[in-house]
């Protein structure tokens, strides 16, 4: 007599191509395990289901030549009904943002991209990052600006996305040689300079740089070797931080958006600066918050 688990051995598997009266058998086999019985009574389940299962499926094929029967029958012959229904489920393509027109009259923010020397691969993985969070964050808003991305590198090239080539940005070169110094202002939190509003006409430039404050001080040195104003958000005016101030590209640009559209540092400062920094409105002389 064979072995109990030789015979769980020579069923493994095999019961699935046995018909529904051997495995009914089979459930009555006192040499069968509990587990393998529990396998078996799921087979035999589904070999009793199999007619039902055609039927059903027989059913479904006759619902979707019915509906396309009807669907068929109700739309004349007409190219242009077709595409005009089907159009209506397509998602609405988003108005182009950028524009080389009437320069004067739009808010500029572009970020400079000549920093590579002084960034690691990880670092310039997150910069990547900012970049694209800065786009996707301006397509987002009801106030966008027109964002420029200057002097993209090859280095920077190798680890974007390549659906970057189809952002609605302009791409364009170093700051020096795109725009005039006297549109120009270089946001730096070492600048003396508050900026007390965002204007139209203006370039409000972001220096591209992620060192962990290993080049403190860096982009603000170099805008003022080559002749650049310089500013600072008005960070310290309006909030209180309970963490470093120093602020990554994506939130200096979100900072900008969002006076753009509030137009009220507090509001705009409060809004696009992550909770976990803590940031605090300010209380006026009067203790209300300011």
């Amino acid at each position: 007599m064979a072995d109990s688990s030789d015979i769980q051995d020579s069923l493994k598997h095999q019961y699935r191509s046995m018909k529904l009266e051997d495995l009914k058998a089979l459930m009555d086999d006192s040499n069968i395990s509990k587990n393998q019985k529990k396998k078996i009574n799921k087979q035999i389940k589904w070999l009793q289901n199999v007619q039902d299962r055609r039927e059903r499926r027989k059913e479904k094929k006759k619902e979707k030549a019915f509906k396309r029967k009807i669907k068929t029958d109700d739309t004349p012959d007409n190219s242009s009904d077709t595409a005009n229904h089907a159009s209506k489920f397509k998602k609405a393509r988003k108005e182009k943002i950028t524009t080389n027109d009437n320069f004067e009259k739009h808010v500029h923010v572009a970020v400079d991209l000549s920093f590579d020397d002084y960034m690691t691969n990880l670092d310039l993985s997150k910069l990547r990052k900012q970049v694209s969070w800065c786009y996707k964050e301006n397509r987002r808003s009801t106030h966008p600006v027109q964002y420029h991305i200057c002097g993209l590198t090859e280095r920077m090239k190798e680890g974007m996305d390549q659906s970057y080539v189809n952002w609605d940005v302009h791409f364009d070169d170093n700051i020096y040689k795109r725009f005039s110094k006297a549109d120009m202002v270089y946001l730096t939190s070492d600048s003396p300079n508050v900026i007390s509003e965002i204007k139209a006409g203006g370039v409000y430039v972001i220096g591209g740089l992620v060192d962990h404050n290993k080049h403190k001080g860096l982009t603000n040195k170099l805008a003022i070797e080559n002749g650049l104003e310089t500013g600072r958000l008005p960070l310290e005016e309006h909030i209180d931080m309970k963490t470093r101030k120093v602020l990554t590209v994506n939130h200096v640009f979100d900072i900008i958006v969002a006076y753009c559209e509030l137009e009220d540092w507090k509001s705009a400062l409060l809004r696009a600066i992550p909770s976990r920094k803590g940031a605090v409105a300010l209380k006026d002389n009067d203790g209300d918050i300011s």
